[in-house]
Parts: structure tokens; sequence; C-alpha cells
């Protein structure tokens, strides 16, 4: 198949979008490693925080108990905190679990309004404010709850001695730092996963560039493959070429216009033994040679040239007309001929070349002009094969 310049450009589109593709695919990838890698270490700054929270939980109580002297007075503190502290849990409990279902509203509706339907998001970002009220109640109420284990130990304090609570600042310390790090890993994770949701947006994106470039080029391409396929078997039904022998024709376009067929031969339609046909510019068939059939002038379908003439080129005559002879040096034979006159190269004198074999080469009748004159073997093939 010839080159075809909107072909090549349609490729060149398409292979420029896959590479776009390609890049964009490893950005997102490597961003969402990047992405998985913080979350795993938020996952472990959160466990380290929480244990840090319960030694430091550890640490107070110790410090609470050491206390022989006015352990009334932090018994009493105790039993504010404890019950403060279950029902603290039992809200913190509950409150996570609206904050959770919170979340998980917001994100559907976020979800729906960007890729579902629509009009679902509403409803549950509605369900998801409603969790938000009944959360920040319950937190609300630990506030509350907090407080007053606040003030409990505040009048503890003031009425106890101070006791060595070294340890639980050290632990405090220790938790403060865990918080700090969980929170740091936090914004982290945020951020990458904005990053990685944009690269995915661009491969997505890139993706369908690509598939669209793709599908324009196959669409091209078979429109061309139809026409060739179309004109080839225009070029064929002219020149006559059975259905036996079309798989293999070979189709040369030759600079001039003419076009000639190659059918019927051993291997591939121009193999040994193959036929030829030709047509001249408007698609008339001007040779017709049928595969393993002799060459010769009876092959051609110009009337001027297959009317069987008498070439005697031993006796210088053509049809009874003078004729001169001229022998080249290659085994081919000049013939000029005229109506009349003592010499067959006189003034407007035909031509003809006869090939070694006897076949015509090329022949050019009286009074032509030499542009009219027809070449009837192949050049571009070697100088013995006719067409």
């Amino acid at each position: 198949m010839s080159r075809n310049f909107e072909l090549d450009a349609l490729k060149a589109k398409e292979q420029e979008a896959f590479l776009r593709k390609q890049e964009a695919f490893q950005r997102y990838a490597a961003a969402k490693d990047g992405a998985s890698a913080a979350h795993d270490m938020m996952q472990s700054a959160w466990e380290r925080r929480r244990s840090a929270r319960e030694e430091m939980n550890r640490e107070y109580e110790k410090m609470q108990e050491s206390s022989e002297q006015y352990r009334e007075i932090w018994n009493e503190y105790g039993r504010i905190r404890d019950a403060n502290n279950a029902r603290i849990e039992s809200l913190r409990y509950e409150a996570d679990s609206e904050h959770q279902m919170m979340k998980n509203c917001f994100e559907r509706a976020s979800a729906e309004y960007e890729y579902g339907d629509k009009s679902e998001a509403p409803i549950y970002s509605a369900e998801g404010h409603e969790h938000k009220e009944r959360r920040d109640e319950l937190n609300a109420k630990i506030g509350d709850l907090i407080q007053e284990i606040r003030d409990a130990k505040a009048n503890a304090e003031w009425r106890a001695p101070k006791t060595d609570s070294s340890a639980f600042h050290r632990a405090k310390e220790m938790f403060n730092e865990a918080k700090a790090q969980h929170e740091s890993a936090e914004r982290e994770f945020k951020r990458l996963k904005l990053e990685r949701d944009q690269h995915k947006a661009e491969f997505d994106s890139a993706q369908k560039d690509y598939l669209r470039l793709k599908e324009e080029f196959q669409a091209k391409l078979a429109e061309m493959r139809a026409t060739k396929r179309r004109e080839r078997n225009e070029i064929l039904d002219r020149a006559g070429v059975g259905w036996s022998e079309r798989e293999d024709a070979k189709i040369v376009k030759k600079a001039d216009g003419t076009t000639q067929v190659y059918h019927g031969g051993v291997g591939s339609g121009d193999g040994f033994g193959h036929g030829h046909t030709a047509l001249d510019q408007f698609g008339r068939k001007t040779y017709d040679r049928g595969a393993f059939e002799e060459h010769g002038k009876q092959n051609f379908e110009d009337e001027n040239i297959n009317n069987n003439r008498a070439l005697a080129v031993g006796t210088d005559m053509l049809d009874g007309r003078p004729a001169k002879v001229r022998h080249r040096k290659d085994g081919r034979v000049d013939v000029f001929f005229v109506n009349s006159g003592n010499y067959g190269d006189g003034l407007g004198h035909g031509h003809a070349v006869i090939d070694k074999d006897g076949s015509i080469a090329y022949l050019r009748d009286q009074w032509q002009d030499k542009s009219q004159g027809q070449y009837l073997i192949d050049n571009t093939k070697d100088s013995h094969t006719k067409i």
C-alpha cells in the first residue's frame, strides 16, 4: 500500500497520545504508590499515638494512687473520673460511629454528584448533616464530662499535697510527640491522596484521547484499504482477470498513466509463465496475453499494431512497400517503410523495431509524429521481457 500522508499524520498523533498516556500512567502509578506508603505511615503513627496515650493514662493513674494520705480525696475524684470515663468511652464510641456515618454519607454524596445519579447527592448530604449534628451533641456531652473530670482533679490537687509526677509528664511528652507525628503523617497522606487523584484524572483524560485517535486511525486505515480493494477490483475487471488469478495478480502503474497487470504466474502473479494485460491512460485494454501463451503482436489490441503485416526483413519489403532495414549491435532490427519511393526511410516514413525473437518492440505508422509511436517492450524489465 502506497504511503498516505493523512494516515501517517493520524498514526503519529496516535503514537504521541499513547506516549502521553503512558507517561500519565507512570505519574499516576508513582503517586498511587506514594499515597499508599503515606497511608501506612499514618496508620503506624496512629498506633504509636494510641500506645503513648495508654502509657500516659497508666502513669497518670500511678501518680494518683501514689498519695496514700489523701486517698479519700483522690477516691472521690476517681469515682467521678471513672464514671465519666465510662460514659465518655460510650459516648465517644457513639460519636465515632456518627462521625464515620457522616463521612460515608458525604463521600457517597460526592461520588453520586461526580459519577452517579446527581439527584441522590442531596439526600446523602442531608443525612450526613444529621449525623454531624448528633456527633456534635455527643462531643458536647463528652466535653462536659471531661470538664467535670478536670474540675474534680483540680479540686483534689488543691486539697492534696503534691506528689511525684515526673513519670506521668514524660509519658505525656511522648504522647504529644506521637500525636504530632500522627497529625503530620495524616496531612502528608491527604496531600499525596489529592495528588494521586489529580494524576488519575490526567491519565483518564490521556487514555480517552488515545482511544479516540486510535479509532480515527483504524477507521481511516479501513477506508483506505476498502478504496484500494475497490480500485484493484476495478482494474482487474477492466483487464478481464479471472477470479482464480486475482489473488496473486500484480498491478504496476507507470509514470505515463498506463497500467500493467501480471497474472497467472507460478508462485506469484508475475512468476514463471505469467499472463500480461496492459491498460492505457483511459483504462482501455491495449495488450492481453493469457498465462503460458506466446508473446507476439497477436496479443495487441490496437488495430494499427495487430494487423498481421507481412514483414519480410530479408527482402526489404513490408506489405509490398519498400522498406529499409538496419541491423543493430544488440540483435534488434530497425525497419523504415513508406507507401512509395526508393527508400523506406523517406519523407513521412514509418518505423518498426523488431526484437531478436521476431516480435515488434516499437511501432510508428507512416506520417505519425514520433511521440505517437508505441513501445511494445516493458523498459522497466529486462530487455527480453515483452509486454
